[in-house]
């Protein structure tokens, strides 16, 4: 993105603004792209803009593409008379397509076709609703969902400071309609027919992956700001990023607020609609941005093998921060319960053990195969609507999508077992004085590292939570392995090394304390 005070900037509208009548002083202009459109789609579009005769506009399967012919001859007109290309380019959802298309990743026609498909995804999902919550932050909205216990409803669009949506089944959100209204907070019902943005569409999102492996996607030739990262789209990974959309939040707000960090001068244009984005982008760039907020509660997922004194030495450094350690079963205060090798259930029961204790800004730390599983409670977090972390600490492990190190640990035989746990540092020597001990710590371990063994990364959108990544100067991770933690998350990594080799951690408590704990900002602009 220009590193410049001004520039221009367009913003192309999605649905809920698609309207009778629309296009009607552009059909004529492009008689070509009327043509080339009604070939794909089968019916005469600007038929259905104008005079809607059977009433399918408001469906989903129509409105897409419609928006999508309306928004690009809209730019294109703007372009024929002489306006200047945008230098950076954003889309409400649909939009977004709108944007990539001026941006030359593709032609009108094969633009055309991804609409049409993804449309098609969505409309078969039916039973969802959504709902417009008006004068709430999103953090603050989450925190009432999860006290009303409504960790089926997601929060699909942060449109402004204060105007979100939550997206779940018809009858959650009627649940939430009603507790809210309570409340006092006002809200909308949306005219729609599915959870758009939510975990209800992971299917339809998964669909539309497999069909975007079928296109090459060319260079960008303007910067586009991507709804689900809210951070610039990088070449090579166009259809990863559209499939993640369709799942994933609209973060609206943070996409206009990275280009005001970028261009706090810069000058928009809507294209199409009536104005819509264009006030979002007015109160937003009205509302400061919420100051980071440091942790006051720390949850921490032990290692492989470690229980709930794992990082015991830790407490000492973090000064009133609250430290709640998630302790698994078959150790420690567990330690008459069954091991279990099952990452699902493992994870499950971490979050079991925090999901009532959510009531202040939180952080989450774990070290090794304890990152792995911080991760994933990230995720399962997510998928529940319940309040995210402030940030996620890891140590000692590789991003997620790469195979882990220690992956094939749990077939080594006895000895070979124990040496290879020696030479990670993780095992006191007097321990093999003890054959009771040994016997007990085997088991443990032996489940830990099954679960390491086991673990099969499924891709999902990326995390809005920041993530800090700590890793020793002798560990053998390479740069790529570290940076493949930039995947999960969609604020900028911080990495940060300190000597040592697995287990350096164990030299740097106050250090890692800091990063944990510490007030600095999360995030660089």
């Amino acid at each position: 993105m220009p590193d410049a005070s001004g520039g221009s900037v367009v913003l192309f509208p999605g649905q809920g603004t698609q309207a009778k009548g629309m296009g009607a002083e552009l059909f004529d202009r492009f008689p070509d792209h009327v043509a080339l459109a009604g070939e794909v789609l089968g019916y005469d579009i600007a038929r259905l803009c104008l005079a809607d005769p059977d009433g399918r506009l408001d469906d989903t399967r129509y409105t897409q593409p419609a928006l999508y012919v309306v928004n690009a001859l809209s730019y294109l007109d703007r372009i024929r008379r002489g306006e200047p290309e945008a230098d950076v380019l954003l889309g409400h959802s649909l939009g977004e397509y709108n944007a990539l298309l001026a941006a030359g990743a593709f032609d009108f026609e094969t633009g055309l076709k991804l609409v049409a498909q993804r449309a098609a995804f969505m409309a078969e999902e039916n039973g969802g609703a959504m709902l417009a919550v008006l004068g709430v932050p999103a953090d603050e909205l989450a925190g009432l969902l999860a006290a009303d216990g409504l960790t089926t409803v997601d929060i699909a669009n942060r449109n402004t400071p204060t105007q979100n949506v939550l997206s779940g089944s018809a009858a959650d959100i009627d649940r939430a309609k009603q507790a809210l209204t309570d409340r006092g907070v006002r809200v909308t019902a949306l005219r729609v027919s599915a959870a758009f943005h939510s975990r209800y569409l992971r299917a339809a999102g998964d669909e539309f992956a497999a069909f975007l492996r079928g296109f090459t996607f060319a260079p960008l030739r303007r910067t586009v700001i991507a709804n689900v990262t809210a951070r610039p789209y990088r070449d090579g990974e166009v259809a990863r990023t559209l499939s993640d959309q369709i799942a994933g939040t609209v973060r609206w707000a943070d996409s206009v607020r990275a280009v005001l960090r970028r261009l706090p001068a810069a000058s928009f244009r809507e294209v199409g609609g009536e104005g819509v984005l264009t006030r979002m982008v007015r109160q937003i760039d009205a509302t400061p941005a919420p100051a980071a907020t440091a942790p006051r509660r720390v949850f921490t997922v032990a290692f492989a093998g470690g229980d709930e004194n794992a990082y015991r030495p830790l407490t000492a450094h973090l000064g009133e921060l609250e430290v709640v350690p998630l302790e698994r079963p078959g150790r420690g205060r567990r330690v008459a319960e069954p091991l279990s090798a099952d990452v699902d259930v493992v994870v499950a029961d971490l979050l079991d053990q925090l999901r009532h204790r959510l009531d202040e800004p939180y952080a989450i730390y774990g070290h090794s195969l304890g990152a792995r599983l911080a991760f994933l409670l990230c995720r399962r977090l997510r998928a529940e609507g319940l309040p995210a972390p402030r940030r996620l600490v890891v140590s000692g492990e590789c991003g997620p999508s790469v195979p882990s190190r220690e992956r094939d640990t749990w077939r080594l035989s006895g000895d070979a077992f124990w040496a290879h746990l020696e030479r990670l540092g993780g095992v006191p020597a007097q321990l093999r004085q003890f054959e009771d001990l040994m016997a007990h710590y085997e088991r443990v371990l032996r489940a830990d590292f099954t679960v390491l063994g086991r673990y099969t990364h499924r891709a999902e959108p990326p995390l809005d939570v920041p993530i800090t990544v700590v890793t020793g100067d002798r560990e053998p991770f390479t740069d790529a392995e570290i940076a493949a933690w930039q995947r999960e998350t969609t604020e900028p990594l911080l990495r940060h090394r300190l000597p040592g080799d697995h287990f350096f951690i164990r030299a740097h408590w106050p250090a890692l304390a800091e990063l944990i704990g510490g007030a600095e900002p999360l995030s660089r602009p």
